[in-house]
This record gives structure tokens, sequence and C-alpha cells, in this order.
């Protein structure tokens, strides 16, 4: 079942601390949130300025707080580019944090660069590499490794692909987003059929068409949308997404990435009439 759910980091560039996103997450009916890790303590978090989760905090602490507002939690993001050594503790201990506060997965990816005066050839390696350092800590704590499109490897399906099956694992998967693959100049559709099959979590993003104009086919991916979800040029692709989703029995979590509050509460308005459309328009697959 197609489940809705709202992303934290909606709420960074309004200085909003945690526990305010999950107020208004729960005034929305919604049950599923998903949460920004950062590595420590650090100003802005401390002084309620910024949505964010420090690993070195307390999980079962947070599972308290997030019971008393209903909440579950569908996913860690700890993305930190997979093609910098770094990223391997950033990972790992998300992995643990998520063990103990009850999430299903991480979600990571690479970054906006490939590394200067490296090979393509190796930094695919380097990515399998430092995923392959991580993933007996997902298996020893049955936490889900998710690769997101987001950077110059991961948007393109093929290269996806190839990281994932690389593994033959449960436990490293497919975060797809429906924004990072239409700026990458992909057709999104296309992209989640192709690889649907280890999909387990999916970012919805829209976008609009003066960005769309500027960046598509430029850029590798946004951090959310500027519009809300419905508003812009790649809805009829998200509604589609959707249909497929629903037609091929998915059970996951459709986490919003879109920008400021207002943005949030219309995108839930609009994913709720297209899940609910999906299932009501369902044709087998």
């Amino acid at each position: 079942m197609i489940k809705i759910g709202i992303n934290t980091d909606n709420w960074r560039h309004a200085d909003k601390p945690v526990e305010y996103c999950f107020e208004v997450i729960a005034k929305q009916g919604i049950e599923y949130c998903e949460l920004e890790a950062v590595g420590g303590t650090e100003f802005f978090t401390g002084l309620g300025f910024a949505p964010f989760i420090p690993l070195n905090s307390d999980p079962l602490a947070l599972r308290k707080r997030l019971d008393s507002y209903g909440l579950k939690v569908s996913q860690l993001d700890v993305s930190y580019p997979i093609n910098r050594w770094e990223c391997i503790d950033f990972i790992q201990r998300g992995i643990l944090f998520s063990s103990h506060l009850g999430v299903p997965c991480v979600d990571t990816t690479d970054g906006k660069y490939k590394l200067e005066g490296v090979s393509d050839k190796v930094q695919l390696d380097l990515i399998k590499y430092h995923i392959q350092q991580c993933l007996p800590f997902a298996e020893n704590h049955k936490v889900i490794i998710n690769v997101e499109p987001h950077g110059p490897f991961t948007t393109k399906p093929e290269i996806l692909l190839e990281i994932v099956e690389h593994f033959e694992s449960e436990f490293v998967q497919i975060n797809f987003d429906t924004g990072n693959s239409f700026i990458a100049g992909q057709d999104p559709v296309e992209f989640l059929k192709a690889v649907r099959k280890y999909v387990t979590h999916v970012h919805v993003k829209d976008v609009s068409k003066e960005l769309a104009e500027a960046a598509r086919g430029k850029s590798t991916g946004i951090s959310a949308s500027t519009i809300h979800i419905g508003e812009g040029v790649n809805a009829p692709n998200i509604a589609e997404c959707i249909q497929f989703l629903a037609e091929t029995s998915w059970d996951g979590v459709l986490s919003i990435e879109s920008d400021g509050e207002d943005n949030v509460i219309k995108s839930v308005a609009w994913l709720r009439q297209q899940v609910e459309a999906a299932y009501t328009t369902m044709k087998p697959a």
C-alpha cells in the first residue's frame, strides 16, 4: 500500500527545530516522517534553527518524542557523497542509530560533482567499496541502505542498477526521486520502471517551468521543490509514477520534499488525490 510521508528537511530554510516539524506533520494526519541526520552536536540544531537529528543523540529518547505525536520514521537520510571516503563512518553510524530508532532504511547518494583527476571507472569502484564497508552493519542490524539518484553517476539508470546489483543483497536497494530524475534529463516514469524491483522508498518533488527550462539536463538534482507538488511541469510524471506503483502493488512511503510549510500542506492534498485516483482506476500490472 502506498503511504504518504513528509521530510523534515522541508523546514530547513524556515529555521525551525525538528519538534516543530513533528507537530505540523501530525496535524496533517500524516503518519510518516523522514529525518535528516548530522554527524554530531552543532550550533544551528542546538539553538533550534535546524530540523536535523544529531547521530550522537539518544535514539530511544527521540522514539518517545515521535510516539507522542503518533509518528513513524520512513527513512533516515545520511547522504554524503558516496564517491568520497568520509561517507563510510556517516552511513555506519546512521545504520546503528536507525536500528535503535526502529527505522527500516537509510538514504545515501553520490555528490553533485565528480572527483577531480579520478576516472569514472575508479569512482564507481570507490562507490561500491564504500557501500561494501557499510553492508555488514546493514545486514547485522536489518537496516536497508538506499541509493538515491541525485548525482552524475546515480541519475543514469544503468549505472544505478550496476551499483545496486553488484551486491545482490536485500539490504542495498533504491530510493527513487521524481525530481532528480527529471532535472537530470531522464523520463521519471521510464526510470522508475527500470529500477522498480529495488525501490523501497520514494522522494516526491515537482519542478517549476522556469527551473526546468534553466536546469533540466544541465544539473543532476534539487534538494526540494520550490513549488508545491502538483503545481509544476513534473506533475503528470508524478501522477503516472504513482499509478505505476499502485498497479505493481508497491508497498512504501512517498516522502514529500517541497520547501516551506505552505507548499508541504498543498502537496499533501494533491498527493492524497493522486493516490486515491491511482487505486480507483488501477489496472492489473
